[in-house]
């Protein structure tokens, strides 16, 4: 995995399907909200128990490193983690609800005290399905938003372990992920993204603030968890997509820290990697224009996404490596085991020559995909996968 991260030729094409989230918990047999709001177990046990079942190359994305405002501590007996564990704050100040809404659904329920007044936010947990946000801390922006950002602090700190880092070993590469600001916004933001939307036309001034600030916080954070010792830093961009927003918010609100981040992180000699879900394509050509990604995913197809991945291959597979690209709403859920491995050989025809190339799904795997196509996906890419010298690939069928 990380020989091709590098946009190297490793002894085979890794075989890595995005099982984040829906795989893992349903091999548990449990509801989602044992592992989701009780850790019994952990998400990110029950993914190192779902790779080691499905045989298959790992990507762990559940550790994290303590840290955020230089005013808290560092002890994890005394702090909790906020907003995709991006900064931990004292939990003295935190208050968490558990409540039954029905056989189905449970909501959590958080208020968070500062000096300015309280942040309330209420996530939904569904008995078979991933977390589901109702409400958000940011629900008028100039009240807020100085609660937000007096939690994250001015100056900062941060651990120098990795949780999580041996339990994972060498079962996976161990990634954190850091947002781009329309993720991180979005995911604050009280209401459906159209509201995250309007606030960049609405309040144009205030948005540059809050991104600059986001912006110098986020570089320190990486400066941080690169030295923690990760294997690579992941920028979360699955709302940073052409499904959903437009090129202008883009060059204005993404790219600017997407250059930034890869700067610091090719200096500082780590992995830096990108997400970004739906419609990418533009978004791959406006950072290999400009920002230095080692790796881009999950190049996802029509109709969902709008990549040709061979296209892509061709144009930047010398300066990039790649991740992805098989429908996960397409034959690895409606097709035949064999549906699936004519995929596969598709798929590495396209990318796989040369190495730098991770076989995956174009994003999440659902949780209604037959666990035979999952299989049949990752032994056709061991099977049809294996590199000679040259970067070759002599297994695959003409």
């Amino acid at each position: 995995m990380l020989a091709a991260m590098r946009n190297k030729i490793p002894d085979r094409v890794p075989v890595c399907p995005d099982i984040s989230n829906m795989i893992p918990a349903n091999l548990t047999g449990k509801p989602y909200w044992d592992i989701y709001l009780h850790d019994a177990p952990s998400l990110g046990d029950a993914y190192l128990e779902a790779i080691q079942k499905l045989d298959m190359d790992g990507w762990y994305l559940y550790g994290h490193v303590l840290g955020g405002n230089k005013e808290f501590s560092l002890d994890s007996e005394d702090v909790t983690g906020l907003v995709y564990n991006m900064f931990f704050v004292p939990k003295e100040i935190v208050t968490r609800l558990i409540k039954q809404i029905s056989d189905a659904e449970v909501h959590e329920q958080l208020r968070v005290k500062t000096p300015f007044g309280n942040l309330d936010a209420t996530t939904s947990v569904f008995r078979s399905a991933p977390p589901w946000d109702v409400t958000n801390f940011i629900k008028d922006i100039p009240e807020d938003w100085p609660r937000l950002r007096w939690l994250m602090g001015e100056n900062w700190h941060w651990d120098d372990q990795c949780y999580d880092r041996e339990k994972v070993g060498e079962l996976a590469v161990y990634g954190l992920q850091v947002h781009t600001f329309v993720d991180f916004w979005d995911g604050v933001r009280d209401g459906q993204s159209d509201k995250m939307i309007f606030d960049f036309y609405d309040n144009p001034d205030l948005m540059a603030e809050i991104f600059d600030f986001y912006k110098t916080y986020t570089l320190a954070r990486v400066k941080g968890l690169i030295r923690a010792g990760v294997d690579e830093i992941l920028v979360q961009g699955s709302n940073s997509s052409m499904s959903l927003i437009n090129p202008d918010i883009y060059r204005k609100y993404v790219l600017p820290l997407n250059i930034e981040i890869t700067k610091l992180a090719n200096e500082m000699d780590c992995i830096v990697h990108l997400h970004t879900c739906g419609r990418s394509k533009l978004v791959v050509e406006m950072n290999m224009e400009k920002a230095h990604f080692n790796i881009i995913e999950p190049l996802e197809k029509p109709p969902s996404g709008d990549v040709d991945i061979a296209e892509i291959k061709r144009r930047f597979g010398k300066r990039v490596a790649l991740k992805g690209n098989l429908l996960t709403s397409g034959k690895l859920m409606h097709g035949t085991p064999r549906d699936v491995e004519q995929e596969v050989i598709a798929t590495l025809r396209a990318a796989g020559k040369g190495g730098g190339f991770i076989l995956s799904s174009g994003d999440q795997v659902g949780g209604n995909t037959p666990l035979e196509n999952l299989q049949a996906m990752i032994d056709a890419g061991k099977k049809y996968g294996r590199y000679d010298a040259a970067g070759n690939l002599p297994d695959l069928p003409e």
